[in-house]
């Protein structure tokens, strides 16, 4: 039997014994059961998770700022960077690796404005995020009311819940 002959009965006997279905990875334990009585995953995020993150992504953002901004680094009078003045040195002396040294530059400059637009991107939105679920959380508890009048805290509604 040739390779192509094996795989492709490979494959038609795993279609026909596979049943469709997705999995995450690491979901050993059972969190939960949909209405019907079918597994469903409870996803949980905690606020601490939410800034963690957020926090992390806002570091990575000033040092990529602070320490990879190489068009920036050694500026003359004229705003050129000690890497631009050296390419434009090379590339007047006619050395192709002047030309090849200003599109590294370029490159490295936008990869580098990309990643550094997505920490910052990542942290708002986290931060968003945490605010937002916080005023979502004061509402829910400023609506409810217990018997005596006061405010019935998240914690009494979640131990409500499970």
């Amino acid at each position: 039997m040739t390779f192509n002959e094996e795989w492709a009965h490979l494959k038609s006997t795993a279609q026909a014994n596979a049943t469709p279905s997705m999995e995450l990875a690491g979901t050993e334990a059972k969190s939960g059961t949909a209405g019907d009585g079918t597994y469903a995953p409870n996803l949980t995020v905690y606020q601490d998770d939410l800034g963690t993150v957020g926090h992390d992504a806002y570091v990575l953002h000033r040092k990529l700022q602070k320490c990879a901004d190489i068009d920036s680094a050694g500026l003359d009078g004229s705003g050129r960077s000690t890497t631009d003045r050296a390419a434009r040195e090379l590339d007047g002396h006619n050395f192709a690796s002047g030309a090849a040294l200003s599109k590294a530059l370029k490159i490295w400059d936008t990869q580098r404005k990309t990643l550094q637009q997505g920490c910052a991107r990542i942290s708002n939105h986290l931060d968003y995020t945490k605010a937002s679920h916080a005023k979502e959380d004061d509402d829910v508890a400023a609506s409810l009311k217990t018997r005596d009048g006061d405010a019935v805290s998240t914690s009494a509604l979640y131990k409500w819940i499970k």
